[in-house]
């Protein structure tokens, strides 16, 4: 099959000139591919003589993958290095004798905590063997799971995550690809989804681990236990597959989503409040870990009953702060847990009158939410869905700082005994009453005293667009009979009696559109991630 030196094309046997440019050809040389030729002949033959090199079918990973495994190193790194910076500052083990300490045992243990950073449970199980006076029998199982969120190493991941897809979005529009379509967006979403399900689930497994309470626990009674402490996988992995997902499905398909929204007002108005809502809130957190941190280095008796915890727990401490300062009911533990605490901002029990600080930070997010509103020019319509968005989240960021636990024992006679105890809480319906308060402050009064204030009127809704109206016909010269509509039974043909000139068609003058030339890229909607062709 020989090859056109001039354009490249390649032209059936036998061929004098090109098939596609008509210029003459040169005889074949060694290296080209010949088709139906024979095998070689005895002497020896040139390599690739004689035989046709078909491409390799071995399918290689797509661009999307590759996408989704870069974006994937730094959240992945994060877990990692939370698990080494907390087995480095710690020492020695806790009250229940799992290792925290700089060891094989306390990195599996802080990787642990890490991972609850996307809800999932920790999961302890202990034997015991032997018999006691506060033991019935041997072989008595007990399971026990601990929830609660580290929020500060969720932030953490999810804002290296969202960096590293608008890195990659970045690189894609530099290259010249085109921006993906929803359907590409959706299927990159299950892409970098199923990667970081898979390696929420390996981490998880990685991090189980024994926590090595062998051995007699007294001389006078023969009992032994031994416990195994881990994560719950199956929450693990579909929790860190879904806000992987949903992430990218955001910033993929942004611009999807823009144009659906340019269609459709209650999502444009969805849209529109969760970006102001996004930027105070995420300013909001900033403000509070910063607090947080502040408090706990400078005190330790602000929430005594609930203990210091981890450093990744700092953002949980500074929302709990918020959420006394916005008024809804704190509940604790207690003393022992037999005598379960709750107060408010307004019912301190003697916690002095510091506590009233806490309104600070509330009331400067409700103002900055405000004054978001107000320098937007939002509408009364889109001011009442951000005040609606902004005590979802609110309500939501708070409801999971609430940590309790579950716990079951069963014993070789068949009794089971399951027990819940809410280690720290809050009252439901406190909770959404409060967030709801400031939202409507925030979103609603703030927006319209500003407005007042600086006399700027905002619409109830956004004006319709107007239907441009239909160009006129140009008259033509002579008079021309009205062309009477052709009504349901009525033929064409009798119209066309009517009328001496035939039948007139109305067309709209428009400017031509411009021909575009479709590229590769045009033609596939899934080019942004795939990995391009061989030249």
């Amino acid at each position: 099959m020989p090859i056109c030196p001039s354009c490249g094309a390649a032209s059936a046997d036998p061929a004098v000139t090109c098939a596609n440019c008509g210029r003459p050809l040169a005889a074949p040389a060694i290296g080209d591919v010949i088709e139906g030729a024979g095998s070689a002949g005895t002497g020896p033959s040139p390599w690739g003589a004689g035989r046709v090199h078909h491409t390799r079918e071995t399918p290689l990973l797509s661009r999307g993958w590759l996408t989704a495994g870069r974006v994937l190193i730094a959240p992945t790194a994060l877990l990692l290095l939370a698990a080494v910076i907390g087995a480095a500052s710690q020492d020695g083990s806790d009250a229940a004798g799992a290792s925290l300490g700089w060891s094989a045992k306390g990195f599996q243990t802080w990787l642990t905590l890490a991972l609850t950073a996307f809800g999932a449970p920790l999961t302890s199980r202990v034997h015991y063997t032997g018999k006691s006076s506060f033991a019935d029998g041997t072989d008595a199982v007990s399971t026990s799971s601990t929830h609660l969120v580290m929020y500060l190493v969720a932030l953490g991941w999810l804002l290296l995550l969202w960096a590293g897809l608008h890195l990659a979005g970045r690189a894609r529009r530099r290259a010249g690809a085109v921006e993906p379509t929803a359907s590409a967006a959706a299927l990159q979403a299950l892409r970098t989804g199923a990667l970081s399900g898979a390696v929420a689930l390996l981490l998880g497994w990685l991090a189980g681990h024994d926590a090595g309470l062998g051995g007699s626990l007294g001389s006078d009674d023969d009992l032994s236990m031994s416990m195994e402490n881990g994560i719950a996988l199956l929450p693990l992995t579909v929790s860190a597959a879904l806000a992987a997902a949903a992430l990218v499905l955001a910033v993929d398909g942004a611009a999807a989503l823009r144009a659906e929204a340019a269609r459709r007002g209650w999502l444009g108005s969805l849209l529109l409040a969760w970006q102001h809502a996004s930027r105070v809130i995420g300013g909001l957190l900033v403000l509070l870990t910063a607090v947080a941190l502040v408090v706990r280095l400078s005190s330790d008796t602000v929430f005594p009953e609930h203990g210091s915890g981890p450093l990744g727990m700092v953002t949980n401490d500074g929302l709990q702060l918020y959420g006394v300062g916005s008024g809804a009911t704190a509940l604790g533990l207690g003393t022992f847990g037999l005598h379960p605490l709750s107060f408010s901002l307004f019912d301190l029990g003697g916690r002095g009158w510091g506590w009233w600080l806490t309104v600070l930070p509330v009331l400067a997010a409700a103002l900055a939410l405000g004054w978001s509103a107000h320098r937007g020019r939002l509408f009364h319509r889109d001011r009442a869905v951000l005040a609606g968005l902004y005590a979802v989240l609110t309500a939501a960021l708070l409801l999971g700082t609430s940590r309790w636990y579950d716990s079951s024992r069963t014993s070789p006679s068949g009794k089971h005994l399951s027990t819940t105890m809410d280690l720290a809480g809050w009252s439901l319906v406190s909770v959404l009453v409060s967030a709801l308060c400031w939202g409507v402050f925030g979103a609603l009064v703030v927006p319209a005293v500003l407005d007042a204030l600086r006399r700027t009127r905002v619409p109830l809704a956004p004006p319709r667009p107007e239907v441009p109206p239909v160009p006129a016909v140009p008259p033509q010269p002579g008079a021309l009979p009205l062309v009477q509509p052709v009504l349901p039974g009525q033929g064409g043909a009798d119209l066309l009696e009517r009328t001496p000139y035939g039948s007139v068609e109305l067309v709209v003058d428009e400017p031509p559109a411009p021909a575009v030339a479709l590229g590769k890229d045009d033609e596939d909607p899934h080019a942004a991630f795939r990995r391009p062709a061989a030249d």
